[in-house]
């Protein structure tokens, strides 16, 4: 009986044993694992979470072999000049990658990291790209530029050409408003740039893309949003080992379109995308078998997507060649479906292609019939990262999910007269990784939207077009349950809302946590607002106040140093407002 006890007690122990062997704690990696989990990772996020927890973390995180990428695009001009200033400064060699707003250009010139291979700066202005770029020519491995303005390029021959001559360039985006001249470059002569993936989300003439592609002639990925029309273009020098091109015409039509396609720009390619609004000279099955059958024999991915006001007799007549064999035989599907759209309430036809559908941004409207398209029957999965619901949509009517997104736009949703809408919305998409809300035309009730925050719990960033539910006379006794939310970025987009001092106290009451904040105020309460917004509100450290002048901006810095209310600060006008950051 004892040896029976025993052998119980040594298989008790083995198991326990064994178990322990099977479980693997993160400590238990090896050190070149934790490194490449770290390079998923912004560096101060991992030195914030390890760098008090053991020794052993501490000198792997001062290891000068460690790649550092670095995220600054929001942060306080204090914590930058005092905590961070040492540590990039001191790490300057181990940093490979930099996101960043144009106010780090003030303390640190980007020659300064020799390391650094990848780049992406926000809010810069024209006038600082060309000295930018200058910088960039200095860096042996520098390979990817994504740079967003809310300038418009005034000179923007001079700034590609500076791009041009970043001569291990492989990957650059160009995020830009419209504006400026529309005078192409000369088209080059002999180059030997390395260019492979060229976005640029701006206006684009069609002459200028042509002399721009005769600059990259390595380029294999193409995206160009507002591409309009030109009426002379020279296709004789253009890149010819594209193997995928993203298009979203604008003002131009299929023929002009089609003298681009149909050059040798089009042998290698084996993707192409569409995305067409309102014009019906793109939406005609024929033409597209003519140019993919004759030019594109390499083409395996098709994606169309056409948005126009319903005629649905005509329509209807241009849907059903696109179900020939020809698309049959390439499996090539298409679905369509009717919806209202815009703040003219207009009906309109959506018709796209059934694929995998992987762009960033998915729009989901609420049909006009009952019966909903053929590719939300599947239980399929949507990789978009921004959903944006249009309408009251029936959610139990769909299947499909959106397990990536991370932001969430809402429009014209009626939420009012839906209590379970927000609930509903998680049949889609799960609420706990929604990180940015955009609420656009919805007439919400300040209960409803802290109903809205509680289900929200990992939400940081709100933005509001529709501000009524702020000014009810009942909001300073609502006891919020939302008011522990980690909401630090608000902007609330209403023009011709201006706020007075009661209403930005009871902002302070729902979003404790605030670091930046765009909003409207009134002018003539502007002094004690802005003491109340820089004396009360302790972690904000970004303020952009809306359709303030030239003049006031004078008057709000004299204040600001006559009050003694902030000490190191940047103050500038900018895009018909006033932006402050401290």
């Amino acid at each position: 009986m004892m040896k029976r006890r025993q052998n119980i007690e040594f298989v008790k122990e083995n198991l326990v044993h064994k178990t322990k062997l099977l479980k693997t704690q993160f400590e238990d990696l090896s050190n070149e694992l934790i490194y490449e989990i770290f390079d998923y990772f912004d560096y101060f996020y991992i030195y914030e979470i390890f760098s008090k927890l053991n020794l052993r973390f501490q000198s792997l995180l001062i290891d000068t072999s460690l790649r550092l990428k670095i995220k600054l695009s929001s942060i306080s001009k204090s914590i930058l000049q005092n905590q961070y200033k040492s540590i990039i400064y001191t790490r300057r060699s181990q940093i490979i990658s930099l996101n960043i707003s144009k106010y780090f250009l003030e303390y640190f010139p980007l020659n300064l990291f020799p390391s650094l291979q990848c780049l992406t700066i926000q809010q810069i202005q024209f006038y600082q790209i060309l000295l930018l770029i200058n910088h960039l020519n200095c860096l042996a491995n520098f390979s990817s530029l994504t740079i967003q303005t809310s300038d418009y390029f005034q000179d923007e021959n001079s700034i590609y050409l500076a791009i041009f001559r970043l001569a291990k360039l492989k990957f650059c985006k160009l995020t830009f408003p419209s504006g400026g001249q529309r005078i192409p470059l000369p088209l080059a002569i002999d180059q030997c740039q390395t260019l492979e993936c060229l976005v640029l989300n701006g206006h684009c003439r069609l002459d200028q893309l042509i002399s721009i592609l005769s600059y990259v002639p390595k380029l294999h990925r193409l995206a160009c949003e507002q591409l309009s029309g030109s009426e002379y273009i020279d296709i004789t020098r253009i890149p010819e080992n594209l193997t995928s091109i993203s298009l979203t015409p604008y003002r131009i039509s299929f023929n002009e379109l089609k003298l681009l396609l149909t050059s040798k720009i089009s042998f290698k390619l084996k993707k192409l995308r569409i995305k067409i609004f309102n014009n019906e000279t793109f939406f005609h099955a024929e033409q597209w078998e003519e140019l993919i059958l004759n030019y594109m024999p390499c083409l395996h991915s098709f994606d169309l997507q056409y948005t126009g006001l319903i005629d649905e007799c005509c329509q209807l007549n241009l849907i059903a060649p696109f179900h020939s064999k020809f698309w049959i035989d390439r499996q090539w599907s298409f679905d369509y479906y009717y919806h209202s759209y815009g703040c003219d309430d207009l009906n309109y036809l959506t018709f796209f292609s059934i694929v995998p559908y992987r762009s960033n941004h998915y729009t989901l409207y609420e049909p006009l019939h009952n019966d909903i398209c053929e590719s939300f029957q599947n239980n399929s999965i949507n990789f978009a990262r921004h959903l944006t619901i249009h309408r009251c949509v029936e959610f139990d009517k769909y299947s499909i999910r959106f397990s990536r997104v991370t932001k969430l736009t809402l429009k014209n949703n009626s939420i009012k007269k839906n209590a379970s809408f927000m609930k509903n919305i998680n049949s889609l998409v799960p609420l706990i990784q929604i990180t940015d809300l955009d609420i656009k035309n919805n007439n919400l009730s300040i209960i409803q939207l802290s109903k809205i925050l509680c289900l929200l719990p990992n939400l940081q960033s709100l933005s509001l077009s529709n501000t009524s539910l702020f000014h009810s006379k009942h909001n300073t006794t609502v006891n919020l349950s939302s008011r522990n939310n980690k909401i630090t970025k608000l902007i609330i987009d209403d023009d011709d809302d201006e706020w007075d001092i009661k209403h930005i106290q009871f902002l302070l009451r729902l979003f404790p946590y605030l670091q930046y904040l765009e909003i409207g105020i009134d002018e003539n309460n502007l002094d004690d607002i802005l003491q109340y917004l820089l004396l009360k509100f302790k972690s904000l450290f970004s303020l952009f106040l809306l359709n303030v002048n030239h003049e006031a901006t004078k008057k709000i810095e004299t204040f600001i140093k006559s009050e003694n209310l902030i000490h190191d600060y940047t103050i500038e006008h900018i895009r018909g407002g006033l932006y402050l950051w401290w």
